[in-house]
């Protein structure tokens, strides 16, 4: 499981800004991967990953609002 690292807006916009997500169920994630982006004071800060593994649901939609250590993303 990703989660959170800070309260704030998730965001899983594609690299060109377009609504496509940088990560989809069944894609394969590695220690240190882009996930998404939480917004905090109008700074996009990265979400990483700390586990490696396959994406198996996204929990939050993109342009929710997360709390800190809230599960962002299953992996196994």
């Amino acid at each position: 499981t990703v989660k959170a690292p800070m309260v704030g807006t998730f965001f899983v916009p594609d690299t060109n800004e377009v609504t496509e997500p940088i990560v989809k169920v069944g894609d394969k994630i590695k220690k240190g991967d882009v996930i998404g982006y939480i917004e905090a004071m109008k700074v996009m800060n990265e979400v990483t990953s700390e586990v490696e593994g396959e994406v198996t649901d996204i929990l939050v939609d993109h342009g929710t609002n997360v709390e800190y250590d809230q599960a962002l993303i299953e992996v196994k």
